[in-house]
């Protein structure tokens, strides 16, 4: 019996009782997907790793390399960390696990559609670690967020509360929480006061505190 072909079709499944998402093709080999995304152009693929996880991973990065403007979201059975960071270098967008919730997939597919990517804890840990091992010895990790990411964490820093700077930045509260799963996974803190310290700490911090006095 062939699992991973029942496996796809129970996603299809639930996808398609999500009003925000359309099912446009299954494919069940990489020559099918990549056909199936030059004729139909998908925002999102949602993906499996199949059996050892090397041959989806790569299906992830000739899709990649096919069509850049896909957001790739993997579910696997497998978290092991090895199979996380070999997705992320391939160009995953989210790594979920297979035992996830259809209102939680859901969440998720809304928020990398919107944002770009979302970060499980564990996900976030593996991005961690992969964007650290690619930093020079010099460099620091705040240079990996974006500007609007920088504006987050200066904001975090300065004490102010997420609904004060969705109020700020003309974005929603959820906008700003997603924003920071992303600033916690490049700075490699738990938490909301780890990552204000970290900001505190920062050269960059101080300079602009020095600016606004």
């Amino acid at each position: 019996m062939d699992t991973e072909r029942l496996v796809a079709e129970g996603f299809r499944n639930i996808l398609q009782s999500f009003n925000e998402f359309s099912v446009v093709a299954v494919a069940h080999d990489e020559a099918t997907a990549l056909r199936q995304l030059r004729r139909h152009h998908p925002h999102l693929v949602v993906m499996g790793l199949g059996a050892g996880g090397s041959g989806g991973v790569d299906t992830a990065r000739a899709i990649r390399q096919d069509s850049r403007h896909v957001r790739i979201i993997i579910v696997a059975s497998s978290q092991q960390p090895i199979y996380m960071r070999e997705a992320f270098v391939a160009g995953a967008n989210a790594y979920l696990s297979r035992d996830i919730g259809a209102l939680e997939l859901r969440d998720t597919l809304l928020t990398v559609h919107r944002e770009g990517a979302a970060l499980s804890a564990a996900a976030a840990g593996q991005v961690l670690e992969l964007v650290s091992g690619g930093l020079s010895g010099d460099a620091s990790p705040l240079a990996l967020l974006t500007r609007r990411e920088r504006e987050i964490l200066f904001l975090v820093a300065d004490d102010q509360e997420t609904h004060h700077i969705a109020a700020q930045l003309g974005i929603a509260p959820k906008t700003v929480r997603n924003y920071l799963s992303r600033i916690y996974a490049k700075l490699g803190t738990r938490n909301r006061l780890q990552t204000a310290l970290y900001a505190l700490r920062s050269p960059e911090f101080r300079k602009q505190s020095v600016a606004k006095t």
